[in-house]
This record gives structure tokens, C-alpha cells and sequence, in this order.
């Protein structure tokens, strides 16, 4: 029997393994149920016994420990349903690779890998997980002697056999021996595939490269740079299910943190860790993460994307705002203030003040004048909270509040006939009912009291901003008239409760100073992709948040959209005592070679992209007098009912004008087709769609459809436009020009595209 029928036979006897493994989780989910509904019920009819002290506690604890069991069932429901899931996912694809091997005088041992591991019902080894130290073999390991390392131990054996397969619907398609991490046919077979609506995970095509840099236990922070294709994103996932899976034992999701720059790239990447059989992980634009820490106010959305990454231009206050300036200048100026104290305000129950200011300072003063400022404001907390009792008590004597409590108690007695009526029991209602009067009075004070509120905060901030001395602004290029302005528009800002992203960072930093500020998800590993758009106070504020935290950022800096300052060169003073181990990936598995080459010349001789020997037609440069023409023509080419059905297609403009006004122009048969993407919030639903450049970054698509390539594209940072644009481009691109020829079209070599 030839070995491709042996393999076929192997890969349908895995996935009758699977098939039992479902099967019998099903049947444990069916007992479980069962199990669930009859301790819900046992736990509905427990009472706690009031009857003696003994009995009381007796009951609290049956009670508690019965809750505990019932948790531990729903963890092992949930465990359940997510080893259907993944189940669900090897049906199609049990396994990728297949390695054979000696170690010292034990026969032959075949591991097949997975995206998971699989046992049969004789606990014996099936399929093993990716991530597991021994499937390192296969990723980096050449045939011969060599070594796979667990966290304790290095073990020496012979590798025999690579083996790649490509299986679908449980189909052994196509299969190779190679000595490579992956043999380059059979990459260029995978790479050549349609694209989707959502990234697919990479674990069966994982280069050297980018397993070095999801195999890493020894680096706490690490930064990825490479170009446009070449796999960080794919690498960047990867790497959090590897860590995931590595840190099982103790790692829960919630404590790992992904952010991505917007939802649009979210929902494109939500797919990868569930495909890889792990849980979703919470990922988070950074403006939704700063929304979370301060949900009093609305983190508002300058509409200045699109124009920065169009111009290259950037707002000086806000790049200043942005920097780590003023992030080391908030430790100094909240140093200056602590032996004054916070800005207070008066303490205030519907217009009559209770506690003024000036007694809170006095109070703040008498605090310990050795320890920080956020902790002297906790002892003044403590302090006005006491304060409050004796306010409470002072009111509770009051004539309003008897006459209150009277009229309340009578009430209680004339809806209820059958309340025992003695002095006793109204003199004890009496008193409950007054406090719960003078209680419910002072309660939205004693709130405020308990989150801070006594420090006017909002005034804090526009103090402190006020405090930045000229010199530092000079540096920054901001004229004292200009910062002045950018300061009344904030100020404006906090009165209708609002703060820009850049405000509201340098917000919490501040806020942090003054007070212990509790944040409720606790990260243990931080992710950051197109960290090109994340700036340093981001960065600073999460270190701030997150101290001990290990940190992974991922970008592309030809890719770069705001005229912030970019990480890269601030990490010396973000990560003083740590070193940062940097990753390059050079080499481009997105694009065809024709299109790498022809992107190539947008970018500066030391960016020059590597790329895959995969083949395609030259790009194409369409060539019409008027809008009327182009229009035919690319209308025309969207009537490709075969590869429409194969491939996804992005007709990319340059600005957001541009595609809204091509989408008006398109027939409204062809806009049923064809979706117009504007706005970040939106998510791909059609094969066909309409995006404006700055928000394709990071995207692919099988063909692209660059719209209006001509004199508006001249400058530098138009270079680095076209460049964005042609990059998404998986197998097709071609570049539309209404009238004039782009300057930057014309001056490229007329061998690396054709001319229609």
C-alpha cells in the first residue's frame, strides 16, 4: 500500500477519534445538565436557619459550600463546550505535520501535529498540540541528529522524517517531505488561497523566523517590526496562544490584553485564537480601554486619522500630549503640590455647604507629611467619612427629621394592622426609620466622599497644564497662545464631561497621583499591534497600569499614520531596567512577487521588502481620460462572477470623499453588491467593498482596486500611501488614473507593471 493511501487512512482513523471524543463530551454534558438543575433546585430550597447562632452558621456554610460545587461544575461546562469547539475545528483538519524519530536506543516514535492535542480512549497519543516543546522538532529541528528543550531538560534525538500535509474536510489534498520548516511549494500552495473576511490562524505554514518569536520564555518585553505581509500579525496571535497554552496551569484569559487600532481590524482577527481552540482574549482599541477607566466622561474621537496619514502633518499639542514630556513633568508637579495638598471643593447637599474646602485642607495638613500624596488623600478620606457620621448624627436631631419620621412611622402602622403596637416596637421603629432618613440624605455625598470627589479633579488637571513652563513648549514648537487656546478647548471639553484620548491618558496618569485608583482587569501579558500609531504615553500609562505585566508591541513603520513620536524611539526611557529584545521579519508572504516589486519602489533602499517566489500577472495601470470611462471599465471588471465568488475585492481610495463619492456614482443594482466601509465601527459583510486607505492598514484582500492614482498623489507621505495601498493586494492589483498620471506612478520603472 503507497504511503498517501496509508496517510488517507490515518487522517480518517483521527477523525473517528474525534468523532468518539464528541460523542462521549456530549454525553458528559447531558449528565452534568442534569446534575446543574438538581443542585440549582437543592440550593433554591435551602433556607438559612435563624434559630440559633450554631445553627445559623452550620446552614451559611452548607450553603456556601454547596455555591462552590455548583462553580466548579459550570468551569467544567464551560472547559466542555470549549473542547467541542475545538474538536469541531481538527474534523476538517486533524493535523498539519508528522515527525518521525529516535531518541537514544527507543524504536521509531511518529508524532502527528495539531492545533490541539488528541488522545484515544487508551490514552494513547494521537495528535500532539503545536505549542507542546517536542512539536519544536518540526519547526526548527533538520533531519538528523538535533534537540528539542523542555523548561528543565534538553533532549537529544535522530529526526527522520518531515512530513507537511494539506487536509480539508477530513481530505488528505496534497502531502511532502521536506528538510525545511515547510517546504517552499507547499507554502506558495497555502499562501496562493483566497483571503477572507477574517484572518485565518498560520500554524501549519509558521516560518524559522516567526517561531523564534512565538517560542520566546525569556524576553519580557519584546518589539516585532516588519513590513507589510510579512506575517507579525499572524506571528503576534500565535504567540498569545502559545503563551496561553504554556501558562495554562495559572493564566486566565482575562489577564492577557490585546489591543488593535480599531474594530474594524478586531473583528478581522477575532477569529485566530478560537481557530487555535483557545478562548477569546480581550482585545481593545486603546480609546475603549481609557473609556473603561473613566466612565464619567466620553472619550471623544478627533476626526484627524485620515488627515494625518494622508499629509503626515500632526497637531503639535497633541504630539506633546502624546510624548513622554508631560508624563514625566505629572511626578514633579504632583511632588510640588503634596505639602498643599489637591484642589478641593466644598462638600455640598442641594446648594448648602456641609464641609467647605478650607476645612479640608486643614484636615489634608494634618496628615502624615512623609508619605505620598495618594495616600495622605486616603487618610482625609477616612477622616471626612467620619466627619459624615457625626453630620448624620447632628441632622438625625433636627425638627424636619422628626416630623418626617413621625409621619413615616404612622404610615408603616396604618398599612400594617397586624404589627405588634408597644412603645417598645415604635420606639425602635422610630430610630430606624430616622436614620434611614438622614442616611438616604447624605448618601450621594458620602458616594462621592468614598470615590475621591472632594478633590475638584477636572480643575486639577487644567492646573496642571497650566503649570508646563514656557521652555518645554518652546521645545515642542506651541507658542504660549496656542497652548493657551488647546487649554480652553479642554477646559470646554470637561465641562460637557468629555477629554480627547490624549487628555484622558495624561487624565489617569494625574489621577493616579492623587488618589489609589482601583482598575479591575488585572493584565498579566500586554499584546499591541500597529504599535506605529500607538505613542509613548500610551505605552507609559500601561506600564503605569501594569508594572510587572510582560509586553509585546508589533508594527510596521512605513505603515505609520499619526505624526506622533513612534515607541521604537522612546524605549530606552519606557523600559529603563529592561532589556528589549527586538525581531525584524523582512520577508512579504502576502503579495505576489510583481506586486512586492512594484510596492518596493515607494519605500527607501534600506525598507527594500524580501519577497516569496509566488507568481502573479504584473500590476495593472488603467489609464482614463474621465470619470465616465473608469467607471465603465472597473464596473465592468466587478462583473467577474468567478472571481467574485473565489476572492474578496477592495476598491481602495485615498481618502474618504473619494470612496463615498465613487460609491454615489456606482448603478443601484451595483451598490446592492458592493459595501461602502467609512468608519471603523463597520465590519466586512461583502465580497466587494469600498475603503478609504487609512483604514485598510493591516487588511488584505485577493485583488485590489486602487481608485484615482493620479496628480494627487505627488509628496513623500503620498509614497507611503500608495505603498499602504498596493501592499493589501494578495494576487491582483490594479491602479486607476482619472486624467492626469500620478508623479509617483510616472517615475516608477515601467517593467514592474503594464500599461492598459
Amino acid at each position: 500500500m503507497n504511503e498517501r493511501l496509508l496517510e488517507q487512512q490515518h487522517v480518517e482513523s483521527t477523525v473517528q477519534v474525534i468523532h468518539n471524543e464528541q460523542e462521549m463530551i456530549k454525553k458528559q454534558q447531558a449528565t452534568l445538565e442534569d446534575s446543574l438543575n438538581s443542585q440549582l433546585k437543592e440550593i433554591s430550597d435551602k433556607k438559612i436557619n435563624i434559630g440559633s447562632e450554631e445553627a445559623f452558621y452550620e446552614s451559611v456554610l452548607e450553603y456556601q459550600q454547596h455555591e462552590q460545587e455548583l462553580m466548579l461544575r459550570y468551569k467544567t461546562a464551560e472547559s466542555q463546550e470549549k473542547r467541542l469547539k475545538t474538536l469541531a475545528t481538527m474534523t476538517n483538519s486533524p493535523y498539519f505535520a508528522r515527525i518521525d524519530f529516535t531518541e537514544g536506543n527507543e524504536p521509531k516514535e511518529t508524532l502527528y501535529l495539531g492545533i490541539a492535542s488528541l488522545r484515544d480512549n487508551k490514552e494513547n497519543t494521537i495528535v500532539i498540540d503545536w505549542r507542546a516543546p517536542i512539536a519544536n522538532l518540526y519547526y526548527e529541528g533538520e533531519l538528523g541528529t538535533t534537540f528539542y528543550q523542555t523548561d528543565t531538560d534538553q533532549f537529544e534525538v535522530d529526526l527522520l522524517l518531515k512530513r507537511q500535509f494539506k487536509i480539508q474536510d477530513g481530505q488528505l489534498l496534497s502531502m511532502v517531505d521536506t528538510s525545511e520548516v515547510i517546504n517552499d511549494e507547499f507554502l506558495l500552495e497555502i499562501l496562493d488561497e483566497a483571503s477572507s473576511s477574517q484572518m485565518k490562524n498560520i500554524v501549519s505554514t509558521i516560518q524559522k523566523a516567526q517561531n523564534q518569536i512565538i517560542r520566546d520564555t525569556t524576553s519580557k518585553v519584546m518589539l516585532i517590526e516588519g513590513i507589510a505581509g510579512s506575517g507579525k500579525t499572524s506571528a503576534l496571535l500565535q504567540r498569545i496562544a502559545f503563551v496561553l497554552y504554556r501558562n495554562r496551569k495559572w493564566l486566565d484569559d482575562q489577564q492577557v490584553l490585546l489591543f488593535s487600532p480599531n474594530h474594524l481590524f478586531s473583528d478581522y482577527i477575532a477569529m485566530v485564537l478560537p481557530s487555535l481552540g483557545e478562548s477569546e482574549i480581550p482585545t481593545r482599541t486603546f480609546r475603549s480601554f481609557l473609556q473603561n477607566l473613566l466612565p464619567n466622561y466620553e472619550i471623544v474621537q478627533e476626526e484627524q486619522q485620515e488627515a494625518q496619514f494622508l499629509t503626515g502633518a500632526n497637531d503639535r499639542v497633541e504630539k506633546l500630549k502624546n510624548g513622554l514630556t508631560l508624563v514625566q513633568q505629572i511626578s514633579r508637579y504632583v511632588e510640588g503640590i503634596t505639602p498643599f495638598g489637591p484642589l478641593f471643593r466644598d462638600l455640598k447637599i442641594k446648594g448648602e455647604t456641609y464641609i467647605t474646602k478650607e476645612q479640608l485642607r486643614h484636615w489634608y495638613q494634618q496628615t502624615n507629611e512623609q508619605l505620598p500624596l495618594y495616600q495622605r488623600t486616603q487618610l482625609l478620606q477616612t477622616k471626612v467619612l467620619k466627619k459624615i457620621g457625626g453630620l448624620e448624627k447632628d441632622e438625625a436631631k433636627k425638627a424636619w427629621v422628626k416630623e418626617a419620621t413621625r409621619e413615616k412611622v404612622q404610615e408603616i402602622f396604618d398599612n400594617d394592622p397586624n404589627l405588634e403596637d408597644s412603645e417598645e416596637k415604635e420606639r425602635q421603629l422610630f430610630n430606624k426609620v430616622r436614620r434611614q432618613l438622614v442616611r438616604k440624605k447624605f448618601r450621594a455625598l458620602t458616594r462621592g466622599v468614598q470615590r475621591f470627589q472632594f478633590i475638584n479633579f477636572p480643575k486639577q488637571y487644567l492646573h496642571f497644564l497650566k503649570q508646563i513652563q514656557p521652555a518645554l513648549l518652546a521645545k515642542a514648537g506651541i507658542s504660549g497662545a496656542d497652548w493657551a487656546m488647546a487649554s480652553n478647548q479642554t477646559r470646554q471639553h470637561l465641562k460637557n464631561r468629555e477629554l480627547t484620548q490624549e487628555d484622558a491618558l495624561l487624565f489617569v496618569l494625574l489621577l493616579r497621583r492623587l488618589y489609589p485608583v482601583h482598575v479591575e482587569q488585572k493584565a498579566r501579558f500586554i499584546f499591541i499591534d500597529e504599535m506605529q500609531d500607538f505613542p509613548p504615553a500610551q505605552v507609559a500609562l500601561l506600564r503605569e497600569l501594569y508594572p510587572r505585566a510582560g509586553m509585546t508591541l508589533c508594527g510596521d513603520l512605513n505603515q505609520k499614520v499619526f505624526g506622533n513620536e513612534t515607541i521604537v524611539h522612546s524605549l530606552d526611557t519606557l523600559f529603563p531596567e529592561q532589556e528589549v529584545t527586538r525581531y525584524q521579519l523582512t520577508t512579504s508572504y502576502r503579495s505576489t512577487e510583481e506586486i512586492t516589486q512594484f510596492a518596493n519602489q515607494f519605500l527607501s533602499q534600506e525598507d527594500q521588502v524580501k519577497t516569496t517566489a509566488r507568481k502573479g500577472p504584473l500590476p495593472r495601470l488603467v489609464q482614463k481620460e474621465t470619470l465616465c470611462e473608469s467607471l465603465d471599465w472597473l464596473v465592468n471588471e466587478l462583473q467577474d462572477d468567478e472571481k467574485n465568488r473565489r476572492w474578496r475585492t477592495a476598491i481602495i481610495g485615498k481618502t474618504t470623499a473619494d470612496c463615498e463619492a465613487l460609491y454615489a456614482e456606482l448603478s443601484e443594482e451595483m451598490q446592492t453588491k458592493v459595501q461602502l466601509i467609512v468608519s471603523e465601527e463597520d465590519f466586512m459583510k461583502r465580497p466587494i467593498m469600498i475603503i478609504p486607505a487609512f483604514l485598510a492598514k493591516g487588511l488584505e484582500f485577493d485583488r485590489v482596486f486602487a481608485w484615482n492614482i493620479g496628480a494627487n498623489f505627488e509628496t513623500a507621505q503620498d509614497q507611503l500611501v500608495l505603498y499602504t495601498i498596493a501592499t493589501r493586494a494578495m494576487h491582483e492589483l490594479s491602479l486607476v488614473t482619472i486624467g492626469a498620471e500620478s508623479p509617483l506612478v510616472a517615475g516608477a520603472d515601467a517593467t514592474t507593471y503594464q500599461q492598459m
